[in-house]
């Protein structure tokens, strides 16, 4: 299954998708132990499925019966794993990949993987037309306004923003960017229409804006 006798380091984070133990409903599923002597909750990631199916079958074997016999779901993104890393009252990760496994504090997993997404909260969505054409959209910056490309963190912050700006005659259609290097390739389209900012989940007014060159 993979190398137990290596340790991983926290920069030999495998990249997404990983996998995490769940139960037949889908819910996550922590192991209740002792890390140092002191009571901690535990969760586990996996650089693959069939990582995570054979340990969750060996996990008794391991002294991790919680893990035991469960199914596997995926984490797709760096944002997921952040979310999956930042869940209440996890304390430690247990990392297992090809390469070695790793015990690390969940902070430090989710510092790094926000770290390697360059801060952006992932999957972002934004509107597209049925040619795949995202529009831009004006918004005032600093007494004026500026062409830019419109971010948004969730699907239901992009459909209450086309529906105050219904003036606007926005798609209804939304696509994802999901990794750093989709948002990179977005910024780059973004500024051959004739934007050099976006915006995340725009307001009414004054809006910050991000230099498309720091996207890409």
């Amino acid at each position: 299954m993979t190398d137990p006798n290596r340790e991983l380091s926290l920069e030999e984070l495998p990249e997404p998708p990983l996998f995490k133990l769940t139960d037949e409903n889908g819910g996550d599923i922590f192991e209740e132990t002792e890390v140092g002597g002191e009571a901690a909750k535990v969760g586990a990631l996996f650089s693959s499925r069939e990582i995570a199916e054979e340990f969750s079958e060996e996990a008794e074997s391991f002294g991790m019966g919680s893990f035991s016999n469960l199914g596997a779901g995926v984490l797709e993104t760096r944002a997921s794993v952040e979310g999956y890393a930042t869940m209440p009252g996890v304390d430690f990760l247990l990392v297992v990949a090809e390469r070695g496994t790793g015990l690390f504090h969940a902070p430090d997993v989710a510092a790094r993987s926000s770290e390697e997404s360059g801060g952006f909260p992932f999957p972002l969505h934004f509107f597209t037309d049925e040619a795949g054409e995202s529009p831009l959209i004006t918004v005032e910056e600093s007494g004026g306004e500026i062409l830019v490309a419109a971010l948004f963190t969730s699907s239901e912050k992009a459909e209450d923003f086309r529906q105050r700006a219904s003036h606007l005659d926005l798609p209804d259609t939304l696509g994802t960017i999901h990794e750093r290097e989709g948002l990179s390739r977005h910024a780059l389209v973004a500024e051959r229409t004739g934007a050099e900012y976006a915006v995340l989940d725009p307001e009414a007014g004054t809006t910050e804006a991000i230099p498309l060159d720091e996207l890409k």
